[in-house]
């Protein structure tokens, strides 16, 4: 379980630091996924984690960012009635987005550990 743990860990840090670039929890459920050698299932279930692993301090930096853009006016301002259904959406598209993509990453991680020389190990690269 503590390996399960530590390789959605790996897979989350590198979401969080590749989190500029597009589509980076692709790359760190495949880095999670990767690390770990297992079977497909484990694979998926090693993204999702990690995908959550990341979704959580991103969304915590996040939320307070639209509270703030709303209050100067750039966004939806929190007096809005329809404030509390926007952060509902943007939840709903942190979830899908993160956690889904992590998922499918997980995938991906196992497709390559299993189909070609590639070491998507990231305790290498530090």
């Amino acid at each position: 379980m503590r390996e399960t743990l530590v390789d959605a860990g790996w897979g989350a840090l590198v979401t969080l630091v590749l989190s500029v670039f597009p589509f980076s929890s692709l790359v760190g459920g495949a880095v999670a996924a990767s690390r770990h050698n297992g079977g497909y299932s484990s694979g998926l279930w090693l993204g999702t984690l990690a995908g959550v692993g990341a979704m959580v301090p991103l969304l915590v930096l996040f939320v307070p960012t639209l509270f703030i853009a709303g209050l100067l006016g750039v966004g939806i301002p929190p007096s809005a009635p329809g404030y509390r259904l926007f952060l509902a959406l943007v939840f709903a598209f942190f979830l899908a987005y993160t956690v889904g993509l992590s998922a499918v990453g997980g995938l991906v991680g196992v497709w390559a550990s299993e189909n070609t020389d590639w070491n998507l190990d990231p305790s290498r690269w530090l």
